[in-house]
């Protein structure tokens, strides 16, 4: 009996925080706009960041080739490759994905063309499923743009001079979401563990569990070195400043929630008693 009513509380919260709490009385917020272009920065050493639509890409360029982290879409391939080219990044020899959704696996063939593409076991094994929910947001990622490599906890590949560490985090914004570390340049691209200055979308159809993102952005938080530069799923280049921001917010707004339902509170009361203001800026339409 008590365990039936804490997963009906768990899936309560969930529900709330994904479906509820980005219009908890908060207006519409433009944080996050993209024009049709790919717009790249230097983070450090040679790791790079393409911004542009979909999830943020990032590149590791050296005399091995270039490693890709999440390919955005398929009809940027070719913009992608003419950007690596422009710097001299040779042939892609891996493309890594943090997790299932189209918009951060979607130009794997076209991109890679032959490249070992790279992910959770879980994201192959969510692509043969493929929810409705994949349906509506993109179209149904064609399986030559599946993973061809999976693990289940980490993997190491040494490239361009260092060890990139791919990582695990279960059950976060999906069950297959990985960071990925590249451990000598101090870079980490946490995939959408992290949408910065944005409320998270928690996929509750592909695992997704909002209290456990919250537990693992602690850990992260916590453990990574204070000069660290972090590529966020979606948002702009991060430091760990913007990660403890990040785990305050998911720390203050679940609290919010769970007291509302301890009290007694329905979803609408919740909503509409809204959230702290600091954190109006936050919301965005998806």
């Amino acid at each position: 009996m008590g365990r039936r009513y804490r997963g009906k509380k768990q899936r309560a919260i969930h529900l709330l925080f994904l479906w509820g709490l980005l219009s908890l009385n908060i207006r519409t917020s433009n944080a996050q706009e993209h024009s049709d272009g790919l717009h790249l920065t230097h983070v450090r050493e040679n790791i790079y960041i393409l911004q542009g639509p979909g999830g943020n890409t990032a590149l590791s360029l050296g005399g091995d080739g270039t490693l890709v982290v999440d390919s955005k879409f398929a009809n940027l391939a070719g913009q992608i490759r003419a950007i690596v080219d422009s710097l001299q990044g040779g042939e892609i020899g891996y493309i890594l994905n943090t997790h299932c959704h189209g918009d951060h696996i979607g130009g794997n063939k076209a991109l890679g063309q032959g490249a070992p593409i790279i992910a959770h076991r879980n994201v192959r094994r969510r692509l043969l499923t493929r929810p409705s929910i994949d349906q509506r947001y993109v179209p149904p990622t064609p399986e030559s743009d599946w993973p061809t490599l999976t693990f289940d906890r980490t993997l190491s590949i040494y490239f361009n001079g260092e060890e990139i560490r791919a990582v695990h985090f279960d059950n976060g914004h999906t069950d297959g979401d990985i960071a990925v570390f590249f451990t000598d340049s101090n870079v980490i691209h946490l995939g959408d563990l992290f949408f910065n200055q944005l409320f998270p979308f928690v996929d509750l159809d592909y695992g997704g569990d909002v209290e456990n993102l919250a537990r693992h952005i602690d850990q992260l938080a916590d453990s990574l070195p204070a000069d660290s530069k972090i590529i966020p799923g979606h948002g702009p280049l991060a430091t760990l400043d913007d990660l403890q921001t990040y785990r305050r917010m998911l720390q203050q707004t679940l609290s919010t929630v769970r007291e509302g339902i301890a009290a007694g509170k329905s979803i609408d009361q919740i909503q509409s008693e809204g959230l702290a203001e600091q954190w109006t800026q936050w919301a965005w339409p998806y």
